[in-house]
């Protein structure tokens, strides 16, 4: 970074404040060297409402110094940088002054940087030649060069004139304070406010802080490939994530139309399930009633009411299966079609969420890459700052300038330090199942069967059963007997006996059977 660099190989921004997009005006210079108009950086202190200023550029934080604008240092190198642009627009533009040494109003041949003005072609040679100025001689520039010659910074030092004490501003210094962030000051300075600080001679000074210096940017050039090789690396990982992106909603389509069909399938299970029970159950309907109608036939005289009520029991036994299977089909139905709108649902919600955690991963790499730019754009500043400096050999801007390079270095390496060392798991995507929820492992068993025992007919070992029916609350009504009694029993839901009639087979004949029969269940039943 120390060799010779010509003002033309510095970029024109690097003369340009951030802030007005102008050409700098008494420059202020952060420790993070980034700099600014003294106007422009009033103002954004005069923003700030909490005593700390965010750099307009990288984003550091600092501290306002009790002084305000004034506590910043001023950039004495850059102030003699512009000097010198400024001067060679004038040259270029044909806008000079007159000389200030003559009134002849001649046209102006040379630029002395110790007085910071013009002269004419005899003043300059009675600068070049006057015993009483021949501490100018050294500072004195003919135009013609300013405009033609592309000056080292080393060169334009040597040109300018060493800076004046910071307090008396008419004095020459001859020492910097280190107390003071090595401001240069004076001899009588020592002896009032800068007595008892830390005073040294520049040339040591300078020596010093090049030396301090030089292992921080040993250490800035090792980390330096690594800092732009980030930015591609993120760049990769944002392809790599755009990737996982469109292959995990490929994925998920395509198990959203698999699961789709599977359920349409399960549906369509059910539907033909549906039909094919309430065919067989009018089957059966049909068959059974057809038997009940050739029975009725056959004993119509004698028990035409019990196959009338036997025929209505038997029709809501069917309508209560019918109301069965429809419930059963309509609650798997609802089940499939419930499946279809969590498969549909889920599809929207993983899909949701993939949209959400990729927005998430971009807008992260994409702060890892605008921290990247940034800091480019800090050790680019840097850089050029550094080379900058370090090309004047100026002893006096060393003195001045390289502490605070020196202190930028820190938080620059801290920074370039950084590893991102979680930046590859940015381009996964992790989510959910789609099947969740869908499928489980209980089977229900398709018949409920009961079995109810009954205490007084286990003891009546010798009565048969005639006929068992039930009613639409949930007895049971038995008939039969033995060869010489007959009973109608009426049982409840738990098996006990509610009710029962018993009658002496001698004294029923014919007809009256059915009558008698009929009576003693509406009368049990009534009970």
């Amino acid at each position: 970074m120390a060799t010779s660099i010509s003002l033309n190989e510095l970029k024109e921004n690097f003369f340009l404040c951030s802030v007005c997009l102008d050409q700098y005006t008494e420059p202020k210079l952060l420790p993070c060297l980034h700099r600014y108009c003294s106007l422009c950086l009033k103002k954004v202190i005069q923003a700030s409402n909490d005593g700390k200023i965010k750099c307009p550029m990288c984003k550091q934080i600092y501290r306002v110094p009790k002084k305000g604008v004034d506590g910043f240092k001023t950039d004495f190198h850059m102030k003699s940088v512009l000097e010198f642009l400024n001067l060679q627009k004038s040259v270029n533009n044909g806008g000079l002054k007159e000389c200030i040494s003559c009134s002849k109003k001649k046209q102006v041949f040379a630029y002395c940087f110790k007085c910071g003005d013009f002269l004419c072609e005899l003043c300059y040679k009675f600068h070049k030649n006057s015993r009483m100025l021949k501490d100018h001689r050294p500072h004195i520039l003919k135009l013609a060069n300013a405009e033609a010659m592309n000056l080292t910074l080393e060169e334009l030092s040597a040109l300018t004139e060493d800076p004046r004490c910071h307090i008396h501003l008419k004095q020459q210094a001859q020492l910097c304070c280190s107390t003071c962030r090595n401001v240069p000051v004076c001899v009588p300075c020592t002896y009032s406010k800068h007595k008892g600080h830390n005073l040294h001679e520049v040339n040591e000074l300078a020596s010093h802080e090049r030396m301090l210096l030089e292992s921080k940017l040993t250490e800035i050039n090792i980390l330096t490939s690594s800092l732009y090789e980030l930015p591609g690396k993120v760049e990769v990982i944002i392809g790599k994530l755009s990737e996982n992106n469109a292959e995990k909603t490929e994925t998920l389509k395509i198990q959203h139309k698999h699961l789709l069909y599977k359920l349409k399938d399960d549906k369509k299970k059910v539907t033909t399930e549906r039909e094919n029970g309430l065919m067989d159950i009018n089957n059966r309907r049909a068959d059974e009633k057809l038997q009940i109608r050739v029975r009725e036939g056959k004993e119509l005289s004698e028990v035409k009411q019990k196959y009338e009520d036997i025929t209505k029991d038997t029709e809501r036994k069917y309508d209560h299966e019918s109301l069965q299977i429809n419930a059963k089909c309509d609650k798997r139905e609802d089940i499939v079609d419930g499946k279809l709108k969590r498969l549909d649902d889920n599809l929207k919600e993983l899909s949701v969420d993939l949209d959400i955690l990729t927005k998430q991963h971009k807008d992260e790499l994409q702060k890892i890459s605008n921290h990247c730019q940034q800091m480019i754009e800090r050790y680019e500043n840097f850089t050029t700052t550094t080379s900058s400096i370090l090309a004047s050999k100026d002893k006096w801007i060393d003195a001045q300038c390289i502490p605070d390079i020196r202190e930028a270095c820190k938080p620059l390496i801290l920074e370039m330090k950084k590893e991102f060392s979680d930046i590859e798991s940015l381009s996964d995507l992790t989510i959910g199942d789609i099947t969740k929820d869908l499928f489980d492992n209980v089977t229900i068993s398709e018949h409920e069967e009961s079995v109810v025992k009954v205490k007084e007919f286990k003891e009546n070992v010798t009565w048969y059963i005639d006929d068992i029916t039930s009613t639409l609350d949930g007895k049971i009504v038995i008939t039969g007997g033995s060869d010489d009694i007959n009973h109608i029993t009426v049982l409840n839901k738990r098996g006990h006996i509610e009710n029962q009639q018993r009658i002496n087979s001698t004294e029923l004949v014919g007809s009256s059977v059915v009558f008698y029969l009929t009576q003693t269940c509406n009368s049990l039943y009534s009970r």
